[in-house]
């Protein structure tokens, strides 16, 4: 008898032991998933980002004058969204090849750090859509004055 209760309660732990790798496996690969998904989502934002950033100096561009100004903004705002993307290539490499072995914190840390990022660049997205709202609204108005003035 004692060695039947000796096998179930051995028996108990060893199921324990089980269920919790599973729940840490199951953490794992749930946290790996959204971090990638996280990745996905930022990159598809950052080159968003950096077409609407194209289309910034031709939005701006007024043909009597010339526009250093916004050139050099919209070109270093490109090289600061070049830097991102290559910061999140880095990233991704450092989860190819450190994920499996990196702990639970580390990689909840890495999430976080890539939902700040995102979060950033939606609102330099919002940012430059009011950017185009107020250069399309001038623009009509440029437009407007100039119809005025040829008549």
């Amino acid at each position: 008898m004692q060695y039947l209760l000796a096998g179930a309660i051995a028996l108990g732990i060893v199921m324990l032991a089980l269920v919790w790798r599973e729940r840490r496996l199951r953490a794992r690969r749930d946290l790996m998933t959204h971090i990638l998904d996280l990745a996905d989502d930022f990159e598809k934002e950052l080159l968003e980002c950096r077409k609407r950033l194209r289309e910034m100096p031709a939005l701006v561009a007024d043909p009597t004058t010339t526009n250093a100004t916004a050139a050099n903004a919209s070109a270093s705002a490109e090289a600061m969204v070049a830097n991102a993307l290559r910061d999140l290539l880095a990233h991704r490499l450092w989860l190819k090849g450190e994920g499996q072995q990196a702990s639970l914190e580390a990689l909840a840390a890495a999430r976080d750090a890539l939902a700040t990022a995102k979060s950033s660049v939606q609102a330099q997205i919002a940012r430059l859509d009011e950017a185009r709202a107020d250069l399309d609204g001038l623009r009509d108005v440029r437009d407007a004055i100039d119809k005025a003035t040829r008549r």
